[in-house]
């Protein structure tokens, strides 16, 4: 029947594509799940499962790789047995059990104390397209004993993309939608987290989100120390920032951090943030409009998207306040 890890990933997988078209192949899984379930799990525990080629679905401009049903179950399984194994620092907020809301907090935490006075925000441009894979696979060879686990993980980084019969695979990165990236993602790059941990944290305050990072000094020079060593560590790992997501200078004239504005009169929903939440609505409008949904349901299914997203708007900002700087 399987084990712990083995039914929670199936149960993880019903949530994640509940909303999955009617043609999806998780239906065929689901449906076929009492009698397949432990044979299955049979074949991944004799370590004889073999991964597919990542599909594209929704063509044109939101076009993306998937893995099938059955792939996504069998990788979020090997996660839950290796999240333990894999080293991951505090300063990275990206897992389950922390998140943007615990980030906000800590940040606004730090905002309350006035001895902060500068800022360095930014992101590494195409992250798990420039991942290397030799890194990762050294990695895993390291922590994790498994042969059964590791194996299926270095199927998952020699990954192939099939579209229209032709085959891709990709000679560097990670592929994204897959439950072992945040995790390889997190662990990646532990030793600048480890860093800028044993810095003084009177004098500094830092915390990464997958790979947007963030540096809260006292001093302009500390600052500049600070950029100089995470450049160098981007270097080495063949890594550069994102210029337009790039943001260095007095905390005061405000910054933007997980879709918050942290201003001198408190937290606001930052500008990328509203961009993108117009974005959003334009696009659903046009989906909706192209599957020829009633007035009443196209409204139906706009007002709830408004819904979720002031939810998750008020829900930041009440994670990121903090007193207004006199």
């Amino acid at each position: 029947m399987g084990d712990a890890q083995w039914r929670e990933a199936y149960q993880w997988l019903c949530r994640q594509r509940r909303h999955a078209p009617a043609s999806a192949d998780v239906w065929h899984l689901r449906y076929h799940w009492p009698e397949m379930k432990e044979k299955l799990f049979n074949i991944v525990n004799a370590g004889a499962y073999r991964l597919s080629p990542m599909l594209i679905v929704h063509g044109g401009r939101e076009a993306r790789a998937m893995w099938s049903a059955q792939d996504a179950l069998v990788l979020k399984w090997v996660a839950l047995h290796v999240a333990n194994f894999l080293p991951v620092r505090p300063s990275c907020m990206h897992l389950k059990g922390r998140g943007v809301r615990k980030s906000l907090q800590a940040l606004a935490m730090a905002q309350r104390h006035s001895q902060f006075r500068f800022v360095h925000r930014t992101d590494i441009r195409g992250y798990y397209e420039h991942i290397r894979k030799d890194h990762v696979a050294s990695q895993i060879e390291r922590f994790v004993s498994n042969a059964i686990h590791r194996d299926l993980i270095k199927q998952y980084l020699h990954y192939s993309v099939e579209q229209g019969g032709e085959f891709h695979t990709p000679v560097t990165g990670i592929p994204r939608g897959c439950a072992l990236s945040p995790l390889n993602g997190a662990s990646f790059l532990q030793h600048i987290d480890g860093y800028y941990e044993s810095l003084p944290p009177e004098d500094y305050f830092y915390a990464r989100y997958m790979d947007d990072f963030l540096l809260l000094t006292r001093t302009r020079w500390q600052l500049r120390r600070g950029i100089q060593q995470l450049a160098s560590f981007f270097e080495l790992s063949g890594f550069e920032r994102h210029p337009d997501k790039t943001q260095t200078g007095r905390i005061e004239r405000g910054f933007d951090w997980l879709g918050v504005w942290f201003g001198a009169d408190g937290p606001a929903i930052a500008p990328r943030a509203l961009q993108n939440h117009r974005e959003r609505r334009v696009r659903l409008f046009e989906q909706i409009r192209r599957k020829g949904y009633s007035s009443e349901e196209a409204r139906r299914r706009m007002q709830a998207y408004e819904l979720r997203w002031i939810t998750w708007a008020k829900g930041i900002l009440r994670a990121a306040t903090y007193p207004a700087r006199e």
